[in-house]
């Protein structure tokens, strides 16, 4: 479960997207060119780092409006190792104080998660309103439903999520810690961790298919295996977000 404060925030979350966005498509997009659509969460077991995805419209110049998910994680303190262009932003946030944001692709606690939620057949993280009182109130309202389908193959040799050994392809810190590695190309996103790897979709198909054909661009083999998958309030066809693709 994840805890929501009610919280002033500097940079605000659109402006966080929109940051990283202006990098993405390599144009200026402010905060108001993005519409926030809905979102959902998945939980750090350590309870430290916030791992929040935006799906989110955005109108570009000179071409149609998009719906693009934005994954973004939220610490206390710089993500050891991580190189430059992971990070999106500094945020103030006045309850937590100094939070560090980066895009989720780069973040071993998300793409962990995330990994869970699509062998585990599993959901979106409850969220929970915390008052100045500290008393605390389901959310509901506005939020993605999310659920994984689970491997579609029997997955003989994949690598468990937890384990924390590193692949060859991967960054092994000093301290043990593995940080995935990241590729992108033709509006998809390659996450590599634990010899795994996952597409995330960048620009969604929301009428209900994914688009391309698929992750050979990106030089891994697509395979039968599992997604992740999401509705939202005016979005009843699911919308595939992520697959594993090895």
């Amino acid at each position: 479960m994840s805890d929501i404060f009610a919280a002033d925030l500097s940079p605000t979350k659109p402006q966080a997207v929109a940051a990283l966005l202006t990098v993405r498509f390599s144009t200026a997009i402010t905060a108001e060119d993005v519409r926030m659509l809905t979102s959902f969460r998945f939980d750090d077991p350590a309870g430290e780092v916030g791992c929040e995805t935006h799906i989110v419209a955005v109108t570009l110049p000179d071409r149609r409006d998009l719906v693009v998910q934005v994954p973004l994680t939220y610490r206390g303190a710089p993500l050891d190792g991580a190189r430059q262009e992971a990070l999106v932003t500094t945020m103030d946030h006045s309850v937590l104080g100094d939070r560090w944001v980066y895009d989720a692709a780069h973040d071993p606690i998300y793409v962990t998660e995330l990994l869970l939620a699509i062998t585990d057949a599993g959901s979106a993280a409850q969220q929970f309103a915390v008052a100045d009182d500290g008393s605390r109130s389901l959310l509901t309202e506005g939020l993605a439903n999310v659920r994984g389908t689970g491997p579609a193959s029997d997955p003989v040799d994949m690598p468990d999520p937890r384990d924390v050994s590193g692949g060859a392809d991967e960054e092994v810190q000093a301290d043990g810690s593995v940080l995935p590695t990241v590729e992108r190309a033709g509006g998809k996103t390659v996450t590599r961790l634990r010899g795994t790897a996952i597409e995330l979709v960048e620009v969604l198909d929301t009428d209900g298919g994914l688009p391309g054909a698929g992750a050979a661009d990106l030089g891994s083999a697509v395979v039968d295996a599992g997604q992740l998958v999401a509705t939202w309030d005016g979005q009843e066809s699911p919308v595939v977000l992520a697959r594993i693709v090895r």
